[in-house]
């Protein structure tokens, strides 16, 4: 019996040591494969495939964004009203907008939350309780903390992802790459006064921000703000004369912003989207959708040009505050601009023009006494329709007295 049961010691001792090895083994296996897959997650690529998605997503969130911030008025399509937010929130399904006294009271309460969070975020509001896109992002992670999930990042993912899928009003932008390059030499042309003028609208956009956000007139570079793009545009003919509205203006300006910007900071117009601006300004300004786009863009600064000579010279004393000669910003526009016309024969990059406008030359200004007329230029080569003008009222005149 002894000599019978002691091989059988061994066997169970090989038995339970290949257990215990086989459950080391997948307990091993399963180590590696979570390791591996940690591995997997962590690997740059992977991290940059993350961080792509995320700028796409917030990139989409940005256009439904401006889309919402311009559905009322464009005074500013960079920050939206607290009512275009609610309505935002609506239109994805996150809450009730049915016309009924439940969804009223939601709707109530959450613009109580939305003005409770502008009171605590002074930063980011001005007079008129306007929230800016990161203001607007915080926000949407106050809601997903609101939740109720235990974790507000996953929450805050799944409130943006709701927004993106149920949302049909984003922006479509204008992309114009193509057209920046053929007016590449223009731009080089007229680099010295385009960016005087920018410069005197950056310099104005920076001692107004350093009044509402420091940190923001810190980090952000130099830039023209919308407000500052608006009374460019007025200043120099682009807004009103017929040629643009402001809501166009206002699209047109937005387009020009970076896309997809490394932080929110460099989210704002640059000298060179300020350039890509005009471009944008000079395709939609265009009556001949055939011409060129250097022709066009030559035929925007010759509204510009336009605007300004036809002005008062009280109007033309803009200043560039950034210089310390003062070179009056509009004059040296105006001045260049005569340079380049002359070079290339006084040539009407624009066309017929709805109304027949006659201006002096500024670099050639009449003189009074001699009763030749001066050299005048003209944008509209045809002759005006034929109205009541001032000779023929004088005649009448004369017919009375002689009567």
């Amino acid at each position: 019996m002894g000599d019978a049961s002691a091989p059988s010691t061994p066997r169970g001792e090989t038995a339970s040591r290949r257990g215990s090895s086989a459950s080391a083994k997948s307990k091993t296996s399963s180590a590696e494969a979570k390791e591996l897959s940690k591995q997997k997650y962590d690997s740059p690529f992977d991290a940059s495939l993350v961080a792509a998605r995320k700028r796409s997503q917030q990139e989409r969130l940005w256009e439904i964004f401006t889309a919402y911030a311009l559905q009322i008025s464009s005074e500013d399509p960079t920050r939206i009203r607290i009512v275009n937010v609610v309505k935002l929130l609506q239109d994805c399904g996150i809450i009730d907008g049915n016309n009924t006294e439940e969804a009223k009271m939601i709707e109530k309460e959450v613009a109580i939350v939305c003005e409770a969070f502008l009171k605590a975020h002074p930063t980011d509001r001005d007079s008129s309780k306007k929230l800016d896109f990161t203001a607007f992002l915080a926000l949407l992670l106050h809601f997903a903390k609101m939740s109720g999930d235990r974790d507000p990042s996953r929450a805050y993912d799944s409130l943006v992802r709701t927004c993106l899928e149920k949302q049909q009003k984003s922006r479509i932008r204008v992309v114009v790459a193509q057209e920046l390059l053929e007016c590449k030499k223009v731009l080089a042309a007229f680099e010295d006064p385009l960016t005087k003028i920018f410069m005197f609208y950056a310099a104005q956009s920076h001692s107004k921000l350093e009044k509402i956000d420091t940190k923001m007139a810190q980090f952000c570079p130099p830039h023209m703000s919308y407000a500052e793009a608006v009374a460019f545009g007025r200043k120099y003919g682009i807004i009103a004369h017929g040629v643009l509205t402001t809501t166009e203006f206002a699209s047109i300006y937005i387009d020009s912003l970076p896309k997809a910007p490394a932080t929110e900071y460099d989210r704002v117009l640059t000298y060179k989207g300020f350039c890509e601006m005009l471009v944008r300004l000079s395709k939609k300004t265009c009556l001949d959708k055939t011409l060129p786009a250097d022709r066009n863009l030559k035929g925007l600064l010759q509204v510009m040009w336009l605007a300004l000579a036809s002005s008062s010279p009280r109007a033309l004393k803009i200043t560039d505050v950034l210089k310390s000669d003062r070179v009056d910003v509009t004059k040296h526009f105006l001045i260049h601009f005569e340079k380049y016309w002359k070079k290339e024969r006084y040539e009407n990059y624009f066309g017929d023009r709805p109304a027949s406008v006659r201006i002096e030359s500024v670099m050639d200004p009449p003189s009074p006494p001699k009763p030749p007329m001066p050299r005048r230029l003209s944008l509209n080569p045809t002759p005006a329709p034929k109205a009541k003008t001032l000779p023929r009222r004088m005649s009448v005149q004369t017919t009375s007295k002689a009567t």
